[in-house]
């Protein structure tokens, strides 16, 4: 609308949001969460508070994390272990004739070829009428892709030097010797990754392994693997969380929300050239470059392997969230998610999305991986920009999956909030910086106490010791709480929580989230000397008396855990075709020429965006 601030704007998208929520209450559609983490819902706990009806499969036996939607857990924790077998499980905790008819299925982490609708529809008997689930993951988080996805959306200088060993026959000396060679950084470091047909990797930085010595990378090679592997130049330099909503505004024929591709059964997912594929089937489904639609949040500070917090060096602990970057790489991250966005959005994507980038000291950005799915700080940082008056990427990503696109009032918000992208972008930049710390067990152990969502002191006692009052609540109002450690007594949120005295939690499980909007001199995250991100040295005493009052340590041997953390493994060799000779792009024109082609419609469309803009300044 002509001369409609981004206050009004964003007011718009929660009205629609709102209305969203009472006409699937109206026309009776429940919305379901079957889910592997189902803390991630927070967005569905809203839709109930404005009149929807939802209900949560996932967790642990007893939890509930949100008071307003019931939720059914399996006997055993899904955070802990996941695998596809487990999604029949999971759908089955729903009691019979539970769910309407008809439902809208929400999801954060997709798993497979769209196993959660196949197992919804099959055991309930209900009908998906709007969903977020696309079987993209295996694609684009494949590892053995990146670089292809990369330079398809004209990002090569991006890309990490790295080359894939496309078998999984041990590889001689001689070949190790060349590898490390070409690829170790000056620290002698080089960096592995299992990927491609045979992994089953569990997420969490469980597949890859930074190697510090030839000795050792010469016995890794030799090492008997049951999939691909990717050697790569390791990187220095602090870590950042990349969140992207993408999608287009064309109607889906035969649900509500967008449009949306998914992979055929015949379409390798670790051929490179499976992108050419997919975006000429997006193109026949009407998706184009003047219909996508990208908004791209503010990188965040990402601290990864801070031993405070993990026994685990690749896994990922808390996000500082709008980190103010020198405004070089500032632009450079927004250019970068508006060309990743753009190209995920012509292949047909609809929803959230993002990248885990490194930032070297001299300034260069490097992606590390795609991540097709939520990305971890993507709904904190929604909130926060709606606390200041900006659209929020998750409430974007969730009328574009459920909402009624015909509706010209639902197109014309979202046509603005694609219009508008690099405006939020920047102002994004100006709010108050909000962070989390994911609280995760080091050790295995029971909890000493019940644990809920709240707002709770942290202290200083006398002797300068650090204490979490947790027996009481504290109210600050809307918003997450201020916290400042330098005066002795603050307010801290604590979230995505669900803890019973006497719970038991294996080794690496997240516990909870340390919420809060960082002051200066008490940012939990910070680059040292480096250029690394890290854990702040104030945060370290606060931190080790959380553990002293929630986790009591097991006294009995420890049993390791396959898998603990906050991403889905990729789908299993035996779902897909691995044979990548026999994958072909379908568009006439050559590969080299669509790369050209597909570069072009990524740079007309960011250029038709900051066209756009600029009129609407002059107006």
């Amino acid at each position: 609308m002509k001369n409609e601030t981004l206050s009004q704007l964003t007011q718009r998208g929660k009205n629609l949001f709102e209305k969203l929520a009472k006409a699937y209450a109206y026309n009776g559609i429940d919305f379901v969460m079957t889910d592997i983490v189902p803390q991630r819902g927070g967005i569905l706990s809203e839709a109930v508070d404005n009149g929807a009806t939802a209900y949560i499969a996932g967790g642990q036996a007893g939890q509930q994390f949100f008071s307003n939607i019931p939720q059914y857990a399996p006997d055993f924790d899904t955070f802990t272990t996941r695998s596809n077998d487990a999604v029949g499980q999971i759908v089955e905790c729903l009691p019979q004739n539970l769910l309407k008819d008809k439902v809208g299925l929400f999801l954060y982490l997709p798993m497979g070829d769209r196993l959660w609708s196949k197992a919804l529809t099959q055991r309930t008997g209900s009908r998906i009428v709007a969903t977020n689930e696309q079987n993209f993951r295996s694609y684009f988080e494949e590892k053995t892709n990146l670089s292809d996805i990369l330079k398809a959306a004209g990002l090569g200088k991006h890309v990490i030097p790295s080359e894939v060993i496309r078998h999984n026959q041990p590889l001689s000396a001689e070949q190790a010797a060349n590898l490390y060679e070409q690829y170790v950084s000056q620290d002698g470091k080089i960096v592995v990754q299992y990927c491609g047909d045979g992994c089953t990797e569990k997420g969490g930085g469980y597949s890859t392994r930074v190697i510090d010595s030839f000795e050792e990378f010469v016995s890794v090679c030799a090492e008997p693997r049951d999939s691909y592997m990717k050697v790569a130049k390791f990187i220095s330099g602090c870590n950042s969380n990349l969140s992207i909503c993408a999608g287009n505004l064309v109607p889906a024929p035969d649900m509500l929300g967008a449009v949306k591709n998914n992979l055929t059964e015949d379409e390798s997912r670790y051929s490179g050239s499976t992108i050419y594929s997919l975006l000429h089937r997006a193109r026949q489904m009407g998706i184009n470059e003047d219909n996508v639609i990208v908004s791209v949040q503010p990188g965040t500070l990402k601290v990864v392997g801070a031993p405070q917090l993990t026994s685990i060096s690749t896994n990922g602990v808390g996000n500082q969230l709008n980190y103010n970057y020198q405004p070089e790489i500032l632009d450079s991250i927004y250019n970068l998610g508006e060309r990743l966005g753009t190209l995920m959005a012509l292949c047909g994507k609809v929803g959230l999305c993002g990248a885990d980038l490194i930032i070297t000291k001299e300034g260069e950005i490097f992606v590390n991986e795609i991540n097709d799915r939520q990305q971890g700080p993507t709904e904190s940082a929604g909130l926060n920009n709606e606390a200041h008056g900006l659209p929020a990427l998750h409430r974007t990503a969730f009328i574009l999956n459920f909402a009624d696109l015909k509706n010209p009032e639902v197109s014309s918000y979202l046509g603005q909030v694609g219009a508008r992208a690099r405006e939020i972008y920047d102002t994004a930049l100006t709010i108050p910086s909000p962070f989390y710390i994911k609280f995760i067990s080091k050790y295995s152990g029971y909890a000493k106490q019940d644990v809920k969502a709240g707002n709770y002191a942290l202290t200083q006692n006398e002797f300068g010791e650090w204490q979490w009052k947790l027996g009481q609540e504290v109210s600050v109002g809307e918003g997450s709480p201020v916290v400042d450690l330098t005066t002795g007594s603050t307010v801290v949120n604590l979230g995505s929580v669900s803890i019973n005295k006497g719970d038991y939690f294996p080794k690496e499980n997240q516990l909870l989230r340390i919420n809060g909007v960082s002051m200066p001199g008490s940012m939990p995250f910070s680059i040292n000397e480096d250029g690394k991100s890290v854990l702040s040295p104030d945060w370290v005493a606060p931190i080790e008396a959380l553990y002293e009052c929630v986790l009591a340590k097991e006294e009995v041997k420890e049993t390791v855990i396959e898998d603990a953390t906050e991403v889905e493994p990729t789908t299993e060799s035996a779902e897909v075709n691995t044979q990548e000779d026999t994958v072909q792009p379908v568009y006439e024109a050559d590969r080299l020429d669509y790369i050209a082609q597909i570069a072009k419609i990524i740079n007309r469309h960011t250029e038709n965006s900051a066209a756009t803009q600029a009129t609407e300044d002059v107006q």
